[in-house]
C-alpha cells in the first residue's frame, strides 16, 4: 500500500478530499467570523463605556 492508494481511496479520493477541504474551510470561516464578531462587540462595549463615563463626568461636575 503506497501513498497514492491512500490518497486515491479506491477512486473516491476526489469526493472524500473535497469534503475534507470543505469542512476545513467551514471550520476556519466559523472561527474567523466568531473572532471578528467578538472584536466588534468588545469595541462597541468600550465605546458605550466611554460615552457613559463622559455623561457621568458631565453630570457630576460642579456648575
Amino acid at each position: 500500500m503506497n501513498l497514492k492508494d491512500v490518497l486515491d481511496m479506491g477512486d473516491y479520493g476526489v469526493y472524500v478530499w473535497s469534503c475534507y477541504g470543505l469542512v476545513l474551510a467551514v471550520l476556519v470561516l466559523n472561527v474567523w467570523l466568531g473572532r471578528r464578531a467578538l472584536a466588534d462587540q468588545v469595541l462597541s462595549a468600550k465605546r458605550r463605556l466611554k460615552i457613559a463615563d463622559s455623561i457621568n463626568s458631565e453630570s457630576s461636575s460642579p456648575s
